[in-house]
């Protein structure tokens, strides 16, 4: 077996899904293995089934996706991913159908956070680098943006996908 030149994982954050979600995660799912992404671990609340073929975290009803992604990350320690595709339940279709370009932009600067032009670093997919995860859990509480403050944020155009 051939190890992959760029390991990443996905972390869907699906904390506020309902049942009827479960297509829209499927989706969410496909597009992230599409792009590469391995293992995929969706954190979800209670009700929700998984997608085939994801790992599933249950969260608490009402907890904040700070929490969600917490209990996602920590499915992630022990694997060889060098960085996390981080997409909410909520991320514009649009930009799923662009992942490649953040997959690029990732392979290009492996310590930034990768996230389209103009999007909001809360509500849209976003590559975060390993060595930025332990940020992540620790103040990310106050949300991403807390987190690319401390880093370099590398903005890529949907259209390069």
């Amino acid at each position: 077996m051939t190890a992959r030149v760029f390991p990443f994982a996905a972390l869907l954050i699906a904390h506020d899904a309902t049942p009827t979600d479960a297509m829209r995660l499927a989706d969410l799912a496909r597009a992230v293995a599409d792009a590469g992404a391995s293992p995929v671990v969706v954190a979800v609340g209670p009700n929700v089934d998984a997608p085939a073929g994801a790992r599933l975290v249950r969260t608490r009803a009402q907890r904040s996706s700070i929490a969600a992604i917490r209990l996602g990350m920590a499915q992630l320690t022990n694997t060889v991913a060098q960085a996390v595709l981080l997409v909410p339940l909520g991320a514009e279709p649009a930009s799923l159908v662009a992942l490649p370009a953040l997959v690029a932009a990732a392979k290009r600067d492996e310590r930034a956070i990768i996230a389209f032009e103009g999007a909001n670093l809360d509500t849209s997919a976003l590559f975060l680098p390993r060595d930025a995860w332990l940020e992540l859990v620790t103040v990310g509480e106050s949300g991403m943006n807390a987190v690319a403050a401390r880093r370099h944020v590398l903005r890529v155009s949907a259209a390069a996908g």
